[in-house]
Order: structure tokens, then C-alpha cells, then sequence
């Protein structure tokens, strides 16, 4: 039996402690750190401590360059965007709730830490922890085919995943096809049907709740991305998104698609080396599809879909002047569409990649993605290469049968069935029975 500790869930702060209740009726022993001030308002069946009122004066020993090479998000966020240093204040607070954590995974003998995400400060200097005393680490994130999967990864999460890289290890795979064409994007378990709505109202109360216990010195602000203002700003811009109309455009046209990204998400910091923008994106797009056109006298273009968390923050509107002529610009249409007219897919590291090869599109990665699988993708690691890729990928027969197959591992063998932001038991229960499969793994390996 194992002891599990829950830290900093996604905005559902239902969905730890559902996993840890399922893993308690197996016999195994589950607590949660509680760290903002709404959590406090969360019936907990788990044991649970809030942070921020057992934190004293007490640092763990850490330098403050060793802190600073973490890959956190906040310190990233800070430098990169704010342009701003790092206090010495906040890395104090850092090494205050790390000698925290240390004294309370020692004193509750925990040996199985879970992270949602893993770059908040919270997750690092937890995961610097767990390393040194040498505890498993699971990593949970958005699923792959959303609404109804989640990830569950023992080696981290994106380009960090413990996802087979060898073709082979594909080629060898047996695929049930009708399972593969019925599931990808819907439930196994037609109890899920439904069960993906988020409570956006509920989120908004937690976050505001958040802000509060950090403007009252209850607990530190968590998060450098955002403030109030602009987290109303995305709260009502959440609630009207469902209401606006599709954007009207003409999609009989040759065109290549290039989903846009959350430009500060993690995986534009610490899985895309070369390109740090949806500029430079757009930039090495643009100059790849005008050699191509000239070279092979074609008219392709470039439609870009916004991605919808952005559109709060971002107008793109010097980028929109600037390609007029030869980008058509969308900030909501059906994806599908989008996807099966367009000649090919030209992205980071997106989700999106996944969905395109779903739909057995031409794919070309820019950055480090889980998918960056030879014959799966067309991998490009050099931006002012991207013509070359794009001339290999455009007359090159797509592989079918290893795509099919690659899809079919990550759908059915490497995600968890369940919905992350409306906790079910059903959810619970698979992602419960995921860890023990993983410990069950560990015991085997020893």
C-alpha cells in the first residue's frame, strides 16, 4: 500500500481529493495540501492541511541560483515577459513552503507525490523534493482528446512524457478499428456523456477567492500571469465565447492551417527552443508558403485560428495589417472543418497536431511535442528550414496505418476515459485505477 500526496489540483479543486477518496477505499493512504484561500470552503474526505498556515520562518536549505534554474512558470513568466528580476522575497517564500513540504512528506511517510502540471513553484520545488528522497512522481494534465480524456504520466507531461518515440514500437501495435473509429473524441463509458461541463461561475468564486487570500497576506499570489482585472476580463469573455457566431469565410481555397498558441503557455517556454512567439511562428510560415508558391507555382495560403484563451489577451491587430494580404485570420469556426479542407498543419507543439492526425492530415511540428514521432510527423527542429519540410511533407504519401496506429495507443493505452474539470466517480475510479496500474509497474521493475 502507498501513501499519496495530492499538490495544487487544475481549477477543479474537486478532482484530487475525488482520486484520493477511490484510492483510500484500496487501501492506500491519500492527503492534500491545501494552498488557496477557497479550498478552505471544499469538503475534503482525504486529509488535507492548509499551506499556508503551517509555514513559518523556517527555509529549506536551497541557494538561490539553484531555485532560479528551475524551469517554474512563475519565475519564466517574470523574467521573459514582465522583464522584471526576481525578489528576494519571493524565493524566500519558495524555500519557506519547501522546508514545509519536506517536514510534512517526511512526517506522513508519503512515497507517491501528484502534480497537476508540474511548473507552478509549488510543483518544482515538490518535485525537487521528491528526487532527492527518491519518491515516484505522477503528472496530470489537460487530456489529449479533450473533453473526455486526461493525462497520467510518470515522467512528465508534453515533450517530457514517457511516450515511445520508436516507430517500430507502433508498427508492432494491433488496433481494434472499430474501437478507433468510434472513441477517439467521445467516452467509452456513455456515463461520461454530459459530464464535461465546466461550472464557470464556480472557477470565477475560487479564483476571486484566490486574489483575496493573496491581497490579504493569507497566502502568497500564486500566479504572476494574471491579476483581478484581467481575470474578469477572461471570466465574462468565458461566458459570451459560446454565444458569438462563426466567422464567415471561404474555405475552397488550397491552404495550409496554423492553429495559434497561448504564447506564454509552457509549452511555448520550455518545448519550443526557436520560436518564442506567434510573430516568429507566423513569420517562418509565411516566408516557407511564399518560396513554395514560387518555386511550384501555387497559390497556397495560410489560415490562422486564434486560440480561444488568447483572444482576451491578445488582438494580434499589427500582425493582422501586416499579413492582410496573404493570411486569413479566424478567431472561432469548426475545427473539423478547418482541419479537413487544409492541404496540411503547420504547429509548435499544439494539441491540435494530435487532432490533425486523428482526421489523417500532414502534420509539421516546429517544437518538441509528444508526437514528434518519425512517419507520424514531419519534424522540423530548424524554422529557416521549414521549406524543406514543408516540400517533404506535401509530396510525400501520408503513412496511414502507423498514424492509425500511434492514435490509437495514445487514445486507448496512454490516457485516462474521464472528464477533468466536472468531477464524476467515474473519473475517479479510472484515474484511481491508473496509479495502482503504475504501482503495480514499479513493484516489477524493482
Amino acid at each position: 500500500m502507498a501513501n499519496f500526496m495530492f499538490v495544487r489540483g487544475n481549477r477543479n479543486k474537486r478532482f484530487f481529493n475525488s482520486i484520493g477518496e477511490e484510492l483510500m477505499k484500496n487501501g492506500h493512504k491519500a492527503f492534500l495540501i491545501k494552498l488557496e484561500l477557497g479550498e478552505l470552503f471544499i469538503n475534503a474526505h482525504i486529509k488535507t492541511v492548509f499551506a499556508p498556515f503551517k509555514v513559518t520562518d523556517k527555509e529549506y536549505p536551497i541557494s538561490d541560483d539553484e531555485l532560479l534554474k528551475l524551469p517554474i512558470y512563475n519565475i519564466t513568466y517574470t523574467q521573459l515577459i514582465l522583464q522584471k528580476k526576481i525578489k528576494k522575497k519571493e524565493l524566500q517564500t519558495y524555500k519557506r513552503y519547501m522546508y514545509f513540504i519536506d517536514q510534512y512528506i517526511d512526517d506522513n511517510e508519503i512515497d507517491k507525490i501528484c502534480l497537476f502540471n508540474g511548473y507552478h513553484w509549488i510543483d518544482q520545488i515538490t518535485k525537487l523534493l521528491a528526487i532527492k528522497k527518491g519518491l515516484s512522481v505522477y503528472y496530470f494534465e489537460d487530456g489529449l482528446f479533450r473533453p473526455y480524456t486526461i493525462t497520467l504520466d510518470p515522467k512528465g507531461i508534453n515533450a517530457d512524457s514517457s511516450v515511445i518515440k520508436k516507430p517500430s514500437f507502433y508498427d508492432n501495435l494491433n488496433v481494434d478499428s472499430n474501437r478507433l473509429n468510434t472513441y477517439i473524441f467521445t467516452p467509452e463509458n456513455e456515463e461520461l456523456n454530459g459530464k464535461n461541463k465546466e461550472n464557470l461561475v464556480n472557477v470565477a468564486l475560487m479564483k476571486m477567492a484566490s486574489f483575496l487570500g493573496g491581497f490579504c497576506r493569507i497566502h502568497p499570489r500564486y500566479y504572476a500571469h494574471i491579476n483581478l482585472w484581467q481575470a474578469s476580463k477572461y471570466f465574462i469573455f468565458k461566458k459570451i465565447y459560446p454565444l458569438i457566431q462563426n466567422d464567415e469565410v471561404n474555405l475552397d481555397i488550397d491552404y495550409v492551417f496554423v492553429p495559434f498558441q497561448v504564447s506564454r503557455d509552457t509549452q511555448i517556454f520550455y518545448n519550443s527552443p526557436n520560436i518564442k512567439s506567434m510573430e516568429e511562428l507566423l513569420y517562418y510560415v509565411t516566408h516557407a508558403i511564399e518560396k513554395y508558391n514560387r518555386i511550384h507555382n501555387t497559390n497556397i495560403k495560410v489560415v490562422v485560428k486564434e486560440h480561444p484563451e488568447d483572444i482576451p489577451r491578445n488582438s494580434y491587430r499589427k500582425l493582422k495589417n501586416k499579413y492582410k494580404e496573404d493570411v486569413i485570420f479566424i478567431r472561432k469556426f469548426d475545427m473539423k472543418s478547418l482541419l479537413a479542407n487544409s492541404r496540411a498543419v503547420i504547429t509548435i507543439n499544439s494539441t491540435v497536431g494530435i487532432e490533425a492526425l486523428a482526421n489523417n492530415k500532414r502534420v509539421i511540428t516546429l517544437g518538441n511535442a509528444l508526437y514528434n514521432v518519425e512517419g507520424v510527423v514531419e519534424h522540423c527542429a530548424n524554422p529557416k528550414k521549414l521549406y524543406e519540410s514543408l516540400q517533404q511533407s506535401l509530396h510525400s504519401a501520408i503513412d496511414i496505418t502507423r498514424i492509425n496506429k500511434f492514435i490509437y495507443f495514445l487514445r486507448f493505452k496512454y490516457q485516462v476515459e474521464g472528464t477533468l474539470n466536472n468531477s464524476n466517480r467515474i473519473t475517479a475510479r479510472n484515474v484511481a485505477r491508473k496509479l495502482m496500474e503504475e504501482l503495480e509497474k514499479e513493484v516489477s521493475l524493482r
